[in-house]
């Protein structure tokens, strides 16, 4: 069997300046003994370019963005020939050329706000599938974000890929805690969603590598508020005329008996309650958010409610009429005031008291309450685990008499 001969060279014609001076870039293809030259459909100052290197001098303007270029040119080039070698097709420049060329996308310069709106297209079809809806509603949130941004700091309505750095990273991330005041961990999240979009970039093709890779995210330890039984206690007791204000009451308590999340009460439906072979009611569904499932035995308050709901709504299949997350947070607000608890209450603050104040406080080991939870690991569990003074006063006391 012949074995080929293979080589690749970056070069620029000087022949072909155009009307600004500026030379084209040309990829010259040496395959046995037969050379193919492409345009990259790049142009540079003779000044600007370094023939040993076959790269932009480092104190050229787009040097970044014509290394990328090339680099990419590269790579493709390489995975074309690996292709034609695999597929046994005579290793010629025409068989070469028709493979390399066949692709459209290769010289196409692919853009931030391009690629983030195809990214969120496409995740929005994931949906309930794959991805939640929240999680969706954030992409839009940033994608809205990049488009208030690049105009401020680039002059232009879209960016390459390429040119997202630590640089552009440094001034996103000051505009969002600046012109948006977003706070340290939104604005680091903000960020981070670009980072998977440009890992999106590369999945497809788009871009070889990531300049953000400098760029490292510093989160703050977020600070989980949770209710004591003295503050659920005050909400449970209210006495309410408003009959909007007792349902929300009634599912924000049910919360803190079950650790659901808005997103799974509002799911939540009378064949995902079980009863097991003791009689005890248990639900067992799949968290909307992450798809794990998790089984919660349903304590007494939370039984109560099941049952008086049941009474109230005996022709439904959804459990509780669960309003807008935005509404019953409203609502909280007022169920706030009238109990006189000092905390913001919200949906997320029920989540927090289950883990805390309901289970961990009472012995449950964290393992049980991660699968209650439907966490897929117990570091998740752990940001939840804030252990009470009043269970370190009570783990305390024994130690005290012992050391009497």
């Amino acid at each position: 069997m012949q074995s080929n001969t293979f080589g690749v060279n970056f070069l620029i014609r000087k022949d072909r300046a155009n009307k600004d001076g500026l030379i084209p870039i040309y990829c010259r293809i040496n395959i046995n003994s037969q050379a193919l030259k492409i345009s990259l459909n790049l142009n540079i100052s003779a000044a600007d370019w370094n023939d040993d290197l076959q790269l932009p001098k480092k104190n050229c303007k787009n040097s970044k963005t014509i290394t990328n270029v090339i680099e990419a040119f590269k790579s493709r080039i390489y995975q074309v020939y690996s292709n034609l070698l695999a597929s046994n097709i005579e290793l010629t420049p025409a068989n070469f050329k028709t493979s390399f060329i066949g692709k459209k996308t290769i010289l196409k310069t692919h853009t931030l706000i391009d690629t983030a709106t195809e990214h969120n297209i496409n995740f929005e079809k994931m949906i309930g599938i794959k991805y939640s809806y929240g999680s969706y509603k954030n992409y839009k949130t940033t994608l809205k974000y990049l488009i208030e941004f690049i105009p401020i700091a680039y002059k232009k309505k879209d960016i390459p890929l390429t040119e997202v750095d630590y640089k552009f990273c440094d001034a996103f991330f000051s505009f969002l805690t600046t012109t948006k005041a977003c706070k340290n961990n939104g604005a680091n999240k903000q960020i981070q969603r670009v980072k998977k979009i440009i890992n999106y970039a590369i999945r497809l093709g788009y871009i070889v590598s990531s300049n953000m890779g400098t760029y490292t995210l510093s989160f703050k330890p977020a600070k989980r508020s949770a209710l004591t039984l003295i503050e659920l206690g005050k909400l449970e007791n209210l006495s309410l005329e408003r009959k909007d204000l007792e349902r929300v009451r009634d599912i924000f308590i049910f919360q803190c008996y079950t650790g659901l999340s808005y997103i799974d009460m509002k799911r939540l439906e009378h064949k995902h309650i079980y009863i097991d072979d003791k009689e005890e009611l248990w639900i067992k569904m799949e968290r909307q958010k992450t798809g794990g499932s998790f089984s919660i035995p349903l304590l007494k308050p939370a039984l109560r409610l099941l049952k008086a709901y049941k009474i109230l709504y005996p022709d439904e299949d959804m459990v509780f009429p669960v309003l807008s997350n935005q509404k019953i947070n409203n609502h909280l607000k007022i169920l706030q005031e009238l109990a006189s608890i000092s905390k913001n209450l919200s949906t997320h603050i029920a989540r927090h008291t289950f883990a805390t104040t309901i289970t961990l406080s009472n012995n449950v080991p964290i393992e049980t309450v991660s699968r209650m939870l439907g966490h897929t690991t117990i570091r998740t569990t752990q940001i939840y685990a804030k252990v009470l003074d009043t269970k370190i006063e009570t783990d305390m006391a024994g130690l005290k008499k012992s050391i009497k």
